[in-house]
């Protein structure tokens, strides 16, 4: 079994490498590092999901081996009731199956939000406003781990993102001629 994971973001290696361990007996993960065509932080779910999806075409493009590609995309939304971060799944199969899943969303402080202009760069803000000790976890437990005490890291968000995805699909496979 091969994945291709299409980041090289140690958190969103992190969850794949706990979720396939859950999934697959054996598992070779290789990680390719390929662009999304979309904002550096997509501000709605659509824009998330179709940067998971480039990361994919492009993947396939340069490897076309595996038996599973996964595009991950962090996202920041806005509604009536605040400023939200999440994650995007996208999972595509050799046989080009797509299956999508979503992670919780993490509330983010008034205090954040009111510093920023453009949403280009959430995690220096994030970085501005907390103590270094925390900020220095940064790159595993990302913003949302950091607003969240540890509670819901950033690997906790892909994790979650995946195991919907890969259900969705599992889900399709068992049940598609019933």
């Amino acid at each position: 079994m091969k994945l291709i994971l299409t980041s090289t973001n140690d958190a969103k290696i992190e969850a794949v490498k706990k979720i396939a361990e859950k999934l697959f007996r054996e598992v070779e993960i290789v990680t390719l590092k390929v662009e999304t065509g979309v904002s550096k932080t997509p501000l709605t779910d659509e824009e998330g999901i179709e940067g998971a999806i480039n990361r994919i075409k492009e993947a396939k493009r340069i490897d076309d081996s595996a038996d599973f590609y996964v595009g991950l995309e962090g996202i920041l939304v806005q509604n009536k009731y605040g400023s939200f971060i999440c994650g995007w799944a996208v999972v595509e199969s050799k046989d080009n199956r797509q299956a999508y899943g979503c992670s919780g969303k993490v509330q983010l402080p008034p205090f954040i939000t009111n510093h920023i202009v453009s949403f280009k760069e959430l995690s220096d803000e994030v970085k501005k406003r907390y103590p270094s000790g925390l900020v220095e976890e940064m790159a595993m437990i990302g913003s949302n781990g950091i607003i969240t005490n540890h509670f819901y890291t950033r690997v906790d968000e892909f994790e979650d993102a995946l195991i919907c995805a890969f259900g969705y699909m599992a889900n399709e496979i068992n049940y598609q001629n019933s």
